[in-house]
């Protein structure tokens, strides 16, 4: 009986299997039957979308950069010319002070040099006293000269009648005699006194000589007299210290420096192929290239803070190290501290980078530097599609490039990096007026 039980089971087992593979082809066929045949597609090309600017000449503001440190125009190094013990310290007189122009900065007991100053008028006065009785002896030389003249006429006169009354035996010989004696005697008197009138005025050379060097040597000590205060020459602040209160310092011993606080100045290193291409554009006058006529600014390195700034001169030769040619700027520095957030002064030994720009002559034709691809630029032809053309580059400039030849005012030019760049290519342009507005400003010199 359990067997007929077990192949029943089987028979059903095998009649459901049959009766589910006739329903799963029964479901195939329908789908089969009702399945349609693919449908033909026109295929559709795909216009890649691409960032463009209209080109056009612009005007255009060329400029040369270089790098250098700021350093101030006028620097200052307070040495001792006199001897002696400081007696005075200005209070303020402490590195990076600022102090102004006049201010006393430091004074040398003056007492030596008071004494030499004494003795030196003293000995002038005692020089003008040998010289006025130098002059009233030659008033009495000359009163006395006259008066031995006088006596010498009447003394020749009497010798001459004495040689008549000789030759006609009136007198004897010895009377000729004792005349003779006397006119020479007051002959004598008299060239004594010529020659004390003749040394006079060699004894008034030499005391005016002796009262020069008293005075040379007087002006000499008055000099070290005003060198025992040591002002301020300029603005300035002040440096390194070396000099304390009660210390006696010696001539040439450094007290302490100081620098000019009213302007800086910056010796740019600019490479001579973008120097010669500024300059090329300046006027001439007279003397040669107007170089005040070159605007110029100077930047922190890394930093938006900028300086106005001017050409002072550019220096004769090239570096040989570097070979470019050094400018050098000023800065005028704020005279109100004040304001030192918005209105910073330059420091000294800050590393700045410097440009000097000058409008171009003509308009010219600008793109930026990315948008040029080994020569080749990518162009929207008149029929959106992409055109590869070759440029000439006149110069680059910054993130900019000049170009010479190979684009027409009017065309667009794609801003983005096409990979792969294929001509021909379809395009969908999209002008970017935020990029061309950005470009007019870069070639203009505007910072941004």
């Amino acid at each position: 009986m359990a067997q007929k039980t077990s192949v029943w089971k089987i028979l059903f087992r095998i009649v459901i299997l049959l009766l589910a593979i006739a329903v799963g082809v029964g479901i195939v066929a329908n789908f089969v039957s009702k399945k349609q045949p693919p449908q033909r597609v026109e295929n559709a090309q795909i216009h890649q979308p691409v960032r463009v600017l209209q080109t056009a000449p612009m005007n255009v503001t060329l400029s040369a950069s270089g790098f250098g440190t700021a350093a101030p125009d006028k620097t200052w190094s307070a040495v001792s010319n006199v001897k002696g013990h400081v007696i005075y310290r200005h209070p303020d007189l402490e590195s990076g002070a600022l102090l102004g122009k006049g201010t006393l900065l430091l004074e040398i007991d003056p007492g030596f040099y008071q004494l030499a100053l004494a003795e030196a008028d003293a000995e002038i006065a005692s020089v003008d006293a040998e010289i006025a009785q130098l002059r009233q002896e030659a008033i009495n030389i000359a009163a006395l000269l006259d008066l031995e003249r006088q006596r010498l006429e009447l003394a020749e006169a009497d010798l001459e009648r004495t040689r008549e009354l000789v030759a006609s035996n009136a007198v004897a010989q010895t009377r000729l005699d004792t005349q003779l004696r006397t006119t020479l005697q007051q002959r004598q008197a008299v060239q004594s006194l010529i020659n004390q009138q003749n040394i006079t005025p060699i004894q008034q050379t030499r005391l005016q000589a002796q009262k020069e060097r008293t005075l040379s040597k007087r002006a000499q000590v008055q000099g070290d007299l005003e060198d025992t205060k040591i002002y301020a020459p300029f603005d300035l602040r002040i440096g390194d210290v070396q000099v304390e209160t009660h210390q006696y310092v010696n001539p040439a011993q450094l007290l302490f420096s100081g620098d000019g606080t009213r302007a800086a100045e910056i010796v740019l290193q600019v490479p001579m192929q973008s120097l010669r291409r500024v300059l090329a554009e300046l006027p001439t006058d007279d003397t040669g290239l107007n170089i005040a006529s070159l605007g110029a600014r100077v930047q922190q390195v890394g930093e938006d803070q900028t300086w106005a700034a001017q050409v002072i001169r550019v220096a004769n030769g090239i570096d040989p190290a570097t070979r470019t040619v050094r400018v050098v700027l000023g800065v005028k520095q704020p005279e109100n501290t004040s304001h030192f957030v918005d209105n910073p002064p330059l420091p000294k030994g800050m590393y700045v980078q410097g440009t000097l720009f000058v409008d171009a002559g003509e308009p010219r034709m600008v793109i930026p530097q990315k948008a040029i691809h080994e020569g080749w630029v990518y162009l929207v032809d008149g029929d959106s599609r992409l055109e590869r053309r070759a440029v000439d580059v006149a110069f680059q400039q910054g993130a900019l490039a000049v170009i010479s030849s190979g684009l027409q005012p009017g065309e667009m030019l794609i801003l983005d990096d096409l990979v792969p760049a294929i001509s021909g290519a379809p395009l969908e342009a999209h002008r970017d007026l935020g990029a061309e507005a950005a470009l007019m400003a870069s070639a203009a010199g505007e910072v941004r």
